[in-house]
């Protein structure tokens, strides 16, 4: 590398620009300070070791800084770094420190999107995040502290749950480790501190011997969209905000499919079973939805909501009376995993595929080479209606033919 006498401002207007490239020139009476020449611009820059490893740090641009301001830099720089401080350390952890959440929270939609994540796990963040966190938004990195973590998630949890105090914590904690990749330097997650509520698996179900009561308080709901969805849940077990926001664009009654295009996982078709397509039937059918939605209405599930669909899918008091046990639509789910693994004992890569859970990954390859076509867990999907219809209308309607 070329060296000069950097001591003046003729020293540096004579250094010639180079096409392509950099070119860099030392200085001979300022050990470790230079400049870097490229096809338009010079840079001041200092070089020196720090704790045995090499660190050039750039001062500023010609033009923009004098010659005595980059020299003067120049000298404090390798004075602070003969010390053992390393300016690029520094300037990252900078960096990383005054970043904000909501830059923060940009920086890891790209990694989800870079990972082909499901929508829905970045919205879930994100609605906790502004919900809980809005305050904290634009506040840099460096100011949300173990300290305010640890309160916000006994606050969180205090006025909305352990359930949404934990999510909320585990949205953070995700993002600034994203963070951390690009920026070393910033400090561990505040999370750390936090004190995560115990999460019990939730083991609800509604029994074998429960169900024709569950049945006949489900057909006892005066409002029959409500009352659908509500058996639609119990028959496929499907996610709740799923099954409430399905468009007829996604059915197709002719081959018995409804195809969900974002979901948790992945998007995935799911084949119906003879009652699955008859319940469909009668939704498009119904009087009470087109007249107060129209026969145009593009949900399945319709209501006079923001989104246009079922928002919170409650029971009143007196219709909570009606059906023999406490229930939530993530009840329903657990009760057809539950029926389809006990009562029909369909294979497990079946059930999986049936409710869009993933598929675990195996050490065994054999079980990769499985893959069930549609016709395969349709004959699933209508066993497990099957024993639905059996467990219903033996007690609820033993007039009936199953």
């Amino acid at each position: 590398m070329p060296k000069a006498k950097l001591t003046t401002k003729g020293d540096i207007d004579s250094l010639p620009l180079v096409p392509t490239g950099q070119e860099h020139w030392w200085c001979t009476d300022l050990r470790g300070f230079g400049v870097v020449v490229g096809a338009r611009t010079k840079t001041f820059v200092v070089q020196r070791d720090v704790r045995g490893k090499s660190r050039r740090v750039s001062i500023g641009r010609y033009g923009d800084i004098t010659l005595q301001q980059a020299r003067k830099r120049a000298e404090e720089l390798m004075g602070e770094m003969r010390g053992g401080v390393d300016p690029l350390a520094e300037r990252r952890a900078a960096a990383a420190n005054n970043m904000t959440l909501l830059e923060a929270w940009e920086l890891y939609k790209g990694h989800l999107d870079a990972k082909e994540r499901s929508p829905k796990t970045g919205d879930e963040y994100w609605k906790n995040l502004n919900r809980y966190c809005s305050d904290w938004l634009n506040r840099p990195l460096a100011e949300i502290s173990r300290e305010a973590a640890n309160a916000r998630h006994r606050l969180i949890g205090k006025q909305n749950g352990k359930y949404a105090a934990n999510a909320t914590m585990v949205a953070l904690r995700a993002i600034w480790r994203r963070v951390q990749r690009q920026h070393p330097a910033l400090g561990a997650p505040p999370t750390e501190n936090v004190d995560f509520f115990e999460e019990k698996p939730r083991k609800t179900v509604i029994t074998y011997d429960m169900l024709p009561d569950w049945w006949l308080g489900a057909n006892s709901i005066d409002n029959p969209i409500r009352r659908d969805l509500y058996i639609w849940l119990l028959f496929t077990g499907t996610r709740s905000e799923e099954a409430r926001s399905i468009r007829w664009a996604q059915v197709d009654l002719d081959t018995g499919t409804l195809h969900f295009p974002i979901t948790k996982t992945e998007a995935f078709t799911l084949p119906l079973s003879d009652f699955l397509i008859g319940l469909l039937r009668s939704r498009k059918a119904c009087e009470f939805t087109i007249a107060q939605f129209g026969s145009d209405c593009e949900f399945v599930f319709p209501a006079s909501s923001k989104t246009g669909f079922i928002a919170e899918p409650k029971l009143n008091e007196k219709e909570v009376e009606r059906f023999p046990c406490e229930w939530t639509p993530h009840t329903l789910r657990h009760t057809f995993v539950t029926m389809a693994e006990n009562k029909v004992a369909i294979s497990e890569t079946h059930r999986r595929l049936l409710v869009n859970h993933a598929i675990p990954k195996s050490g065994d390859a054999h079980a990769g080479y499985n893959h069930p076509e549609l016709d395969d867990l349709r004959r699933s999907q209508q066993a497990v209606t099957n024993a639905f219809k059996a467990a219903i209308w033996k007690f609820a309607y033993p007039q009936l033919p199953l």
